[in-house]
């Protein structure tokens, strides 16, 4: 089991960075409207994180990671076996029906 990790949202470094960006760049131009970019940004920032996997922890990371090398190793298995089917079918193609015996082509 996972341990809860509260106010996780705070510890993104990206997400502080654009706000305070907003905020410098709303105090300069003087347009206060700018720090809300900022909050989007922010947002942004959180949910680029949760897709990546970077908000699951240390732990959660891991299993991602094994869960997508995992997933990898079973389309390889896949393909292997879907030309195998495929090898087979061609051979059933050229194979005498009366004999039963492989055609020359």
């Amino acid at each position: 089991m996972q341990q809860p990790r509260p106010l996780w949202f705070l510890l993104d470094i990206y997400g502080w960075l654009v706000l305070i960006m907003s905020i410098v760049t709303a105090s300069i131009v003087g347009q206060w409207w700018i720090a809300l970019l900022g909050v989007i940004g922010y947002l942004i920032a959180l949910l680029v994180d949760l897709a990546g996997g970077r908000a699951l922890g240390r732990t959660g990371a891991v299993r991602l990671a094994r869960a997508e090398q995992e997933n990898r190793e079973l389309k390889a298995e896949q393909a292997r076996l879907l030309g195998a089917i495929r090898e087979r079918d061609e051979k059933i193609k050229h194979v005498d029906k009366e004999t039963g015996k492989p055609v020359e082509k």
